[in-house]
């Protein structure tokens, strides 16, 4: 893949989770890897207005190559850099704040695993890592506990992140994990949920 075609899937996955309404115009971020470099979204603009020239590029250490002007990292930076270095099959990061999965984050729910297959398949009961302030490293402190091994971790009071090979395939674990959260909420308020068996 181009570093071109990966800006702009950057792009079109931030977009396409604003018009979902998984972030609001201000929140959430989504970076990449490519070998040594990495592109993640600027902070504090606006999902409908962000252009492939408005990513800032990085070293994995996290020291800036490339920063437009006017423009700085996403806060939540730090958080994908983690994931990078626990992570070295990982090559795009996702955070955002889906409603119903951010629902089991806020009530430190995981998703649990066993009720529906999808979610057997894919991940796995999905954790909830402890509180971090927004923007520090609290955040993260704690994910060596939970990576490399989950695909999607809950953020206790937070969001909802998610990590794989490609951009477009951290997007579809965050819907997945959102359509799950909304399912098993569902269900709930129904009865009583039935294990697989």
């Amino acid at each position: 893949m181009t570093e071109d075609k990966m800006k702009a899937q950057i792009v079109d996955i931030v977009k396409k989770e604003y018009q979902m309404h998984m972030v609001n115009l201000f929140e959430g971020n989504v970076s990449a890897r490519m070998e040594d470099r990495v592109w993640v979204t600027p902070s504090q603009v606006s999902k409908e207005e962000m252009t492939e020239d408005m990513l800032i590029e990085m070293d994995l250490s996290g020291h800036i190559l490339k920063c437009p002007a006017g423009f700085r990292p996403s806060s939540e930076t730090g958080m994908h850099l983690e994931v990078y270095r626990l992570c070295p099959d990982v090559q795009a990061v996702l955070h955002n704040h889906s409603t119903y999965a951010t629902a089991y984050a806020v009530n430190h729910m995981p998703i649990p695993a066993g009720f529906l297959t999808e979610v057997d398949m894919f991940f796995g009961e999905i954790p909830v890592t402890p509180y971090g302030k927004p923007g520090t490293a609290e955040v993260y402190k704690d994910f060596y506990q939970y990576l490399p091994g989950k695909k999607a971790l809950l953020l206790a009071n937070h969001g909802v992140l998610t990590m794989a090979e490609t951009v477009p395939l951290a997007f579809s674990y965050a819907e997945a994990v959102e359509k799950a959260a909304k399912t098993l909420y569902i269900a709930g308020r129904l009865g009583t949920l039935q294990p697989i068996r």
